[in-house]
């Protein structure tokens, strides 16, 4: 089965929308909720496991709190869209498959120049998964932070703190797979977004997720050259 993580900030009525649709729906019977917001403590969610911060620690603890999951599948989902039940069973069947690589609904790959970014949607191939809705084995949200610890100069400019997670998680996993993630073609519902990151100020968003995704595609260049050299050794 899968555990559901999901952060709350300031759409409290979502989170309890979707964690509601998540048991009810059956897959996910472990609900993590990691909220963020200090000074508006959530309450008592049916089912689900809260985990109030005493201060904002930022987007990397949807991370954190997958670590404490019971099962080796994890739902990573942001507080803005439902997932179907019909469209969450598609995915988790895509991760049984293949539960090596990301599987998810929003992908971005890099335009031409590097910069950040073209979207992709569809059933195909992508570096980047989107955490507003993904998939992921277990082990990779510990690994999560040995990766995220190497970018650690770039992300203290991110605003918020640990913005651009999505880039990192994904890139942690090509990594260890050794191949692309990947998006599918399933319906999702939109729910109100007020006070969404990318509207604060779209011009910062998009300069530092350049700056941190050409980082990225950097360090995963230099360590495929480091596993051929160590290969030409053998």
């Amino acid at each position: 089965m899968i555990t559901g993580v999901i952060l709350n900030w300031k759409r409290p009525a979502n989170v309890q929308r979707i964690v509601e649709g998540w048991l009810a729906g059956g897959l996910v019977t472990e609900a993590i909720v990691w909220n963020n917001n200090a000074s508006e403590p959530l309450g008592p969610i049916a089912g689900a496991k809260i985990i109030n911060a005493g201060q904002d620690l930022g987007l990397y603890t949807r991370f954190a709190a997958a670590c404490l999951a019971q099962h080796e599948c994890l739902l990573l989902q942001d507080d803005d869209l439902e997932l179907p039940s019909a469209s969450l069973a598609a995915l988790h069947t895509a991760w049984q498959a293949d539960p090596a690589v990301l599987h998810g609904v929003f992908g971005r790959a890099s335009r031409p120049d590097g910069s950040y970014a073209r979207p992709v949607q569809g059933d195909m191939h992508v570096p980047i998964v989107l955490t507003r809705v993904l998939l992921a084995d277990r082990r990779y949200a510990a690994r999560f932070f040995d990766v995220a610890a190497r970018f650690a100069s770039i992300q203290q400019e991110a605003l918020p703190e640990g913005n651009g997670e999505d880039i990192l998680f994904s890139y942690t996993v090509r990594r260890d797979s050794g191949r692309l993630n990947r998006v599918h073609r399933v319906p999702v519902t939109e729910l109100p977004s007020p006070d969404s990151i990318h509207r604060r100020n779209w011009q910062a968003h998009i300069a530092h997720r350049t700056r941190l995704l050409r980082a990225c595609e950097a360090w995963l260049q230099e360590q495929t050259h480091e596993d051929r050299c160590e290969l030409q050794q053998v």
